[in-house]
């Protein structure tokens, strides 16, 4: 404990004594001394330490060089960039992508094809937004005219296309250039048609063209991702094949009808002529012979067979 602690304690003392006789003695300073009661309760005469410097967690060197984000521009305006170059990295879209750029997940702005960068607005389109655009031209500006023609560049030269000759019908041996078979049935389907060319190496051979082929087979599509749509497909499927599987029934009833009533057309046509002719004939004996005599047997020609 501090001697400056015991101040005001000895003052009072002093003082004490001094008013009670001009004279002290060593007796008279031990007894005030003792009635002071100097101990653990007595806070006044004791003092209280306080703390002189201001308590702390631990202290732990943070790092300040963090992970850098590298966000802003990659590309400045009129810069060449090539397709997939990265002109802009943000947060968010501070800018929009605009003619011949995309942007990725992370809103960063790349180029579809190689050209050159112009940052630009478009009030047309968005009355704040800002775009980033990529122009074939260093001398074009953005926006383009709202009708202007659309500009790309697909890497290929422009070249007239001449037009096709016509080809004939007939081939210089007289025979026709090109058939078309048309499907089976009374009302074929339009996708049955198969169209065969005469070769080229005088063979005088038909043949079908090899692109052709590939349009006769019939591949099948892919899996639904849902055993209910799967399901509505089949029994759509089923549905369709069981109508064109009717049409060819119907189809095959029809033709045998037709059929059958062309046998018996014919035979009543046949049956006709006979009973005209023998009419005819009955006619003629009847002016042949006046007597009324009968002709010999085997001279009346038998009816005629119809047959299929």
């Amino acid at each position: 404990m501090r001697i400056a602690q015991f101040h005001r304690p000895v003052v009072a003392a002093v003082s004490g004594i001094s008013r009670t006789a001009p004279v002290t003695t060593i007796r008279q300073l031990q007894d005030v001394l003792g009635q002071l009661r100097i101990g653990a309760n007595n806070a006044v005469v004791e003092g209280r330490r306080h703390a002189s410097v201001k308590s702390q967690g631990a202290y732990k060197l943070r790092d300040s060089s963090t992970i850098p984000k590298k966000l802003g521009a990659k590309k400045s305006g009129d810069s060449y960039v090539i397709t997939g170059n990265i002109i802009y990295k943000q947060r968010g879209t501070k800018w929009y992508p605009g003619e011949n750029c995309g942007m990725g997940r992370d809103h960063t702005i790349f180029a579809l094809t190689s050209g050159y960068v112009k940052y630009y607005r478009d009030p047309a389109l968005h009355p704040k937004r800002q775009y980033i655009g990529v122009v074939f031209n260093k001398e074009d500006t953005l926006p383009y005219p709202r009708h202007a023609m659309r500009k790309r560049r697909l890497n290929l030269i422009a070249s007239p296309i001449p037009p096709p000759q016509p080809e004939p019908e007939l081939s210089a041996s007289g025979i026709p250039n090109q058939i078309v078979r048309q499907g089976y049935g009374r009302r074929p389907h339009p996708r049955d048609e198969r169209i065969i060319r005469l070769r080229q190496d005088g063979s005088y051979a038909y043949a079908e063209q090899s692109w052709r082929l590939g349009t006769l087979v019939r591949t099948e599509k892919r899996k639904m991702g849902s055993r209910r749509v799967a399901m509505k497909h089949r029994r759509r499927k089923a549905k369709a094949i069981a109508l064109e599987m009717r049409a060819e029934r119907e189809d095959k009833i029809a033709r045998r009808k037709e059929a059958l009533d062309a046998r018996r057309a014919a035979r009543a046509r046949k049956m006709r002529e006979y009973l005209e002719r023998r009419r005819a004939e009955g006619a003629d004996k009847k002016t042949a012979a006046p007597g009324g005599a009968t002709p010999p047997p085997g001279t009346v020609n038998p009816p005629p067979r119809a047959e299929a």
